[in-house]
């Protein structure tokens, strides 16, 4: 089906009620943890901001939030952990909100959002870029030597890549749209009942490119200045990039073990549920472009038929 029709179609099932009905009459086949990055202003030029499909509009994220709200269950991660120790178990239809990196546009356009619907989430920071005020080392590179070339300089190996990193210009202004959060922010954000902060190491390193020294020192001391910034244990940790072998690998899940997180989570495509391990909690990407129909779409029909991978 053409792209045009196909989103013509899912609007107008949208619209007839169709997905209310068949969620109303659903239970999920365990959590669905959806990943975002940052969020934009609806009339932000699209070449103001690298990376431009991670960062979903303000608009997109409220059409989101309102569904999952009117249709969903959205969860905490406290809820879940509640559920998974003989608590109260988890509804139906349990969704639970994640944004990785730590723009600070997650305080200033995802968080009145998010306090507006009453939706739970977490948010995976990378401490470096809070504490020194500098772009993400990616958002860096792009800008200073294109989109194409740096997932090529995400796979040097760990001491490579730290050399080319100091070669970006990082600098960053407060307006910036990829400018990451502060420490008040992450402060604030923490006190929020329902957020929860957690951990992506200090400089959002591919992790398999590291010994496993190296990675001790990227989780750990991010979890460190999480927990001196916030005054909170942080219990939750995502991978960057998120891929099992490719970003990261068994170093990087003993590492993550033995830093004391009890939640860590990947970017495989499927459903979280109870017979997983939970340092490789699967998540849903979330991209710019997702309407509220096909966000609808995907809980009702996508997601559940998506091909379980081999996690190793």
């Amino acid at each position: 089906m053409r792209p045009a029709i196909a989103a013509f179609a899912k609007k107008s099932l949208k619209v007839l009620g169709h997905y209310s009905r068949r969620l109303s009459k659903s239970r999920f086949n365990g959590v669905a943890v959806l990943c975002y990055h940052g969020v934009v202003s609806s009339n932000l030029s699209d070449s103001q901001i690298p990376f431009r499909l991670l960062h979903v509009t303000d608009e997109e994220l409220e059409t989101h939030c309102r569904f999952l709200r009117e249709e969903c269950n959205p969860i905490s991660l406290r809820c879940w952990k509640a559920a998974l120790s003989g608590g109260p178990p988890l509804p139906a239809r349990p969704v639970l909100v994640t944004f990785d990196d730590g723009y600070r546009s997650v305080f200033t356009l995802a968080w009145p959002i998010l306090q507006k619907y009453s939706i739970p989430a977490v948010i995976f920071v990378c401490s470096d870029p809070v504490e020194k005020r500098e772009l993400l080392w990616y958002d860096a590179a792009a800008r200073s030597i294109g989109e194409h070339r740096v997932d090529a300089v995400g796979r040097l190996p760990y001491a490579e890549w730290q050399a080319a990193c100091r070669k970006f210009d990082a600098r960053v202004s407060e307006d910036d749209p990829a400018s990451p959060l502060n420490i008040y922010e992450v402060r604030a954000l923490a006190e929020t009942p329902g957020i929860e902060i957690g951990g992506h190491t200090t400089t959002h390193v591919r992790l398999t490119t590291a010994n496993r020294e190296e990675q001790h020192r990227q989780v750990v001391r991010n979890k460190q200045r999480l927990e001196e910034w916030t005054g909170t244990p942080v219990r939750a940790f995502a991978y960057p990039n998120g891929l099992p072998l490719d970003d990261y690998n068994s170093d990087s899940i003993e590492v993550v073990r033995a830093a004391g997180y009890e939640f860590a989570f990947t970017t495989v495509q499927k459903f979280a549920s109870g017979d997983q391990r939970f340092l490789e909690v699967p998540r849903f990407l979330m991209l710019a472009g997702t309407s509220e129909p096909e966000l609808a779409h995907r809980l009702c029909y996508s997601w559940p038929r998506v091909p379980v991978p081999t996690v190793s």
